[in-house]
């Protein structure tokens, strides 16, 4: 059995946490509470998924990133010198 199956399996067995895990305070950010739709042909949406999958996050993930990114460059730009 892989070690993900036995991860898997200890956990649904009610032994999520391992004596070694320590408990630590995270900063949520806000609410995700807007959508936005987004259109892609297939071969783009695969390409997509693939990317995301490289990096370890998923592909909506990913997108925002790419979003946030661009709008952080368009505010630089802006700003006066």
């Amino acid at each position: 059995m892989d070690d993900r199956k036995r991860e898997v399996e200890r956990i649904e067995q009610g032994n999520a946490w391992h004596d070694s895990d320590e408990v630590v305070d995270i900063d949520v950010g806000p609410s995700l509470d807007k959508i936005v739709p987004v259109r892609l042909p297939t071969d783009l949406w695969e390409e997509l998924r693939r990317e995301a999958r490289e990096l370890g996050i998923g592909p909506s993930t990913l997108v925002r990133m790419w979003m946030l990114e661009k709008l952080r460059q368009i505010r630089r730009a802006r700003q006066p010198a």
